[in-house]
């Protein structure tokens, strides 16, 4: 028996065009269910559009700062967080003349609420000059026992420096101190530096 007397089922050309139409047909009839069937649940959200909510951008508040002392435009600045001490010079318009910043350390970063300072030159050494002077022992003020931290100063002669404050009045000069008896040349250029007749 030729092919030509051969059912249509028993032949492989016809039997494939007819899967094929039919598949075409079920696609072109039952599109958005067919495509389930073939294409996961995400895939077919993702092709019909389906959109991801975003989530809004969180905020970070700036630094505020404020800047004074040698700079150009001392004032309230605010900074981005994560700034350090040389941006805010900067945002204070930069140094002014005579500015001293040995003292500053411009990479430290910047704390909100922060006060930047920058000194004048020569404004550190009258700071440190002071603090020298609060530390002198007053010829006019201190006690005995005051008076007996100096070097070279004992007993004795601590009262003899107060017994010639309370017998000729206070000392004029911190020079005067040579008049003290058991005070000689060397032992006055120990203690001068460290006395003062101030108030």
């Amino acid at each position: 028996m030729d092919m030509e007397g051969q059912p249509w089922y028993r032949r492989p050309q016809r039997v494939a065009a007819v899967i094929c139409a039919l598949i075409g047909g079920l696609l072109i009839a039952f599109g958005p269910e067919a495509r389930a069937m073939w294409w996961p649940e995400e895939a077919v959200k993702a092709t019909e559009g389906f959109e991801v909510e975003a989530l809004p951008t969180p905020t970070v508040a700036p630094l505020v700062v404020y800047v004074s002392g040698a700079v150009v435009a001392p004032d309230v600045y605010r900074l981005t967080p994560g700034a350090r001490v040389v941006d805010a010079l900067q945002a204070a318009g930069g140094l002014a003349e005579l500015a001293d910043v040995s003292g500053i350390n411009l990479a430290a970063q910047v704390r909100d609420g922060e006060h930047i300072r920058v000194p004048y030159a020569g404004e550190v050494m009258a700071q440190a000059a002071t603090s020298d002077q609060a530390r002198l022992i007053n010829l006019n003020r201190a006690s005995a026992a005051e008076l007996e931290e100096l070097p070279g100063i004992g007993v004795a002669l601590a009262a003899r420096i107060v017994e010639r404050r309370e017998t000729k009045g206070p000392y004029q000069r911190v020079e005067e101190l040579r008049e003290v008896t058991g005070i000689g040349e060397k032992l006055f250029n120990q203690i001068a530096p460290l006395v003062t007749i101030g108030p």
